[in-house]
């Protein structure tokens, strides 16, 4: 009896594990969140991965990419649309923001202005997160779950010049042929117009579909994950995500793309 119990709790556990492993969807969500509701409906709906756009404005972090027009204004912090509610599910899971999901979460910040300021911000305000954060400390290892990058090297560069950071870049198509450290550069991102002129209608062109595919497998070898931008919101897209084995879409539309994915398993 106890030995069929253990079996029954074995097979449930194994269950849960493969769910939330196909539940994760290949995409990241670069619509600036309000709230902390809208990140827990992208994690409902299998979107674990962000992108938004940060500005340090009175002393605080805030999501948005234009500067508010008075001291009045009701933009979302930093900490209140994304670092809590990210937190709050790394609690609640026993140390993984999706049950059962292995790797981590990347949350990619626009830094409008003032780099370093929004740095200094930003470690200021993941103290109370750290143990979620996956960095290095002196060639030390801290794996948590939640990776934050940027785009700018230049911004990286000047941040690191001053004490190094938590932070990684994300690459583009250019860095793909300098082989740069995985842990350094974990993600590589590339315009979808710079490997083809098909818009999301009928079939793609077949040496296109191989370009990407080529692509995708460059881009793994070197132990990095690739995201295709600018791309159509829609199931041939979709389709062509899965078939290439791309890692993501970054889309503005990533609750509706999420729908495709669900239709293509």
């Amino acid at each position: 009896m106890k030995k069929t119990f253990l079996i029954c709790v074995f097979a449930i556990g194994i269950a849960q594990i493969t769910y939330s492993q196909k539940n994760a969807k290949p995409l990241i969500s670069s619509h600036n969140f309000s709230n902390k509701t809208e990140l827990w409906e992208s994690i409902g709906n299998g979107i674990l991965n962000y992108q938004a756009d940060v500005m340090y404005i009175y002393g605080k972090l805030y999501v948005t990419s234009s500067m508010p027009d008075s001291a009045n204004h009701k933009l979302p912090t930093l900490t209140d649309a994304y670092l809590y509610p990210l937190y709050n599910q790394f609690k609640k899971n026993k140390g993984e923001i999706l049950p059962g999901f292995s790797g981590d979460v990347f949350l990619i910040l626009n830094f409008t202005f003032q780099p370093l300021q929004v740095y200094k911000q930003l470690a200021t305000e993941m103290r109370p997160f750290t143990e979620m954060l996956t960095f290095k400390t002196n060639g030390v290892d801290h794996p948590g779950k939640l990776r934050i990058l940027i785009k700018d090297k230049a911004q990286l560069d000047k941040i690191n010049s001053i004490k190094p950071s938590f932070l990684g870049l994300v690459g583009n198509m250019s860095d793909i042929d300098k082989n740069i450290d995985s842990y350094q550069m974990p993600l590589i991102e590339v315009d979808f117009s710079e490997l083809t002129n098909w818009k999301g209608t009928g079939n793609i062109p077949f040496e296109d579909f191989m370009k990407i595919k080529d692509l995708v497998s460059k881009v793994h070898a070197q132990k990095k994950k690739i995201s295709l931008i600018n791309c159509p919101s829609n199931k041939t897209v979709a389709d062509l995500i899965l078939t290439s084995k791309a890692d993501f879409i970054n889309s503005q539309e990533a609750l509706r793309m999420a729908g495709f994915f669900e239709v293509s398993k």
